[in-house]
């Protein structure tokens, strides 16, 4: 509690046997279109086509006359560049090559927090067990 009697907001760490049980990922994915997709994506492919329509079927029509063309390049440009790197980040393995040569098959290891408090520390991965 803070002096006007709200909560701080601060978050912390559970205390053992209280927090949920979580079940580590079974796979490691390669890049955004390793299967299976995540949902996050279908809303950020859905909101790119939502606004695609937006843009170019309510917002420049509605542009006076003169400016309508320069609205259908200008938004046409920013779409087509921001599709463009959507597709790179999408596609770009964000691994480290030293994990990616490791490749060991299987579900991937539990992390324990009571051995290390990061799962990266000193360059040293502890899920992957190697240098990073």
């Amino acid at each position: 509690m803070t002096i006007c009697k709200k909560p701080s907001g601060k978050t912390g760490l559970d205390k053992e046997g209280e927090g949920a049980v979580t079940e580590p990922p079974q796979h490691s994915r390669q890049n955004g279109w390793s299967w299976p997709p995540h949902p996050l994506q279908f809303v950020a492919w859905f909101t790119y086509l939502l606004f695609t329509i937006l843009g170019f079927g309510i917002l420049v029509p509605l542009l006076p006359r003169h400016w309508i063309a320069a609205g259908y390049v200008c938004m046409g440009v920013l779409f087509t560049f921001h599709c463009i790197v959507h597709f790179l980040a999408v596609t770009i393995d964000p691994a480290d090559e030293n994990v990616r040569a490791k490749s060991s098959p299987g579900p991937l290891p539990v992390f324990d927090r009571t051995k290390h408090a990061h799962v990266i520390e000193n360059m040293h991965c502890y899920i992957c067990e190697v240098d990073v």
